[in-house]
């Protein structure tokens, strides 16, 4: 028995509509999982209201001329996660992409807290290199004493010999702030793209993804300003704009998987917001 059939049960579908497995080039599922959650909880509801907001959305993309609906996609539906169990879930979203990966399907995740990203690039492989949409760095060693949660995960990553770029960080805490002016951490701030332009990151991103043969991209809803996504687990004021998230999107090449986490069911907006990034993206990512 696969790892999808043991730990994917179905669930209202993204779109409304669903590819066979064996035809799809996407394979998108959820992982409803907010165990670690140390504000606003509620994103383990985020993978539901998503593939609701997307079924009330145009699929069709003004910037690519495409329609996202002619992507062949196969909801897999949401991986059992263990509430409470960080680490068990994790090991669960990680075996459903190690498959996915094998079978040579592009990840599409859903979140679910930030947490789950951690299993994602497990389940890739250290070849992959991580783009990190992100108001916050998460590179805490640990966060009200426990050592992996969503504020610690990406110092998880980092310290598994993941290759990482940051993008739109703004919310920093001094033991972070140590660690990457010792370790050289790539990343570029959202005040930084506020006062010199795009074309710094732009330029960032071509040269990260031209040192690796696969790229992840990973979406915290929160790197958006919360005028345009209020409703995640940690608001962060001076974010990016919805255009300007899209506009670097658009530049990034040799995509084998995404996700978009930390939406919570507060509201209707944030998860209209992530289904329609997601959209633009399965009308962007090369198959």
């Amino acid at each position: 028995m696969t790892y999808r059939a043991l730990y994917l049960s179905p669930q209202n579908i993204f779109l409304g509509r669903t590819t066979l497995y064996e035809d799809a080039e996407f394979a998108l599922f959820g992982a409803p999982f907010d165990g670690t959650s140390s504000y606003l909880p509620g994103a383990r509801f985020g993978p539901s209201a998503i593939r609701e907001a997307s079924c009330n959305l145009e699929s069709f993309s003004l910037r690519c001329l495409r329609d996202a609906e002619d992507a062949k996609v196969c909801d897999l539906g949401d991986v059992a996660v263990v509430q409470g169990d960080v680490y068990q879930t994790l090991d669960r979203v990680e075996k459903v992409v190690a498959e996915l990966n094998q079978d040579g399907k592009k990840a599409i995740m859903l979140g679910g807290e930030h947490t789950m990203t951690l299993g994602v690039v497990r389940g890739f492989g250290k070849e992959v290199g991580i783009i990190d949409f992100d108001a916050h760095t998460d590179l805490r060693s640990k966060y009200l004493d426990q050592p992996l949660s969503h504020a610690t995960f990406m110092r998880k990553i980092s310290d598994e010999g993941y290759d990482v770029l940051q993008v739109g960080v703004r919310s920093i805490c001094k033991e972070e702030y140590k660690f990457i002016t010792k370790n050289d951490w790539n990343y570029i701030t959202a005040l930084e793209i506020q006062r010199e332009g795009m074309q710094k990151a732009f330029n960032k991103i071509k040269e990260f993804q031209e040192r690796k043969d696969r790229i992840y991209l990973s979406i915290d809803i929160d790197v958006l300003d919360p005028a345009y996504a209020p409703d995640v687990g940690n608001p962060e004021p001076g974010g990016l704009t919805f255009n300007q998230l899209i506009d670097l999107l658009e530049i990034c090449d040799k995509v084998t998987g995404c996700d978009v986490v930390e939406v919570t069911y507060g509201g209707k907006t944030t998860a209209m917001v992530a289904a329609k990034i997601i959209l633009e993206l399965l009308c962007l990512i090369k198959v």
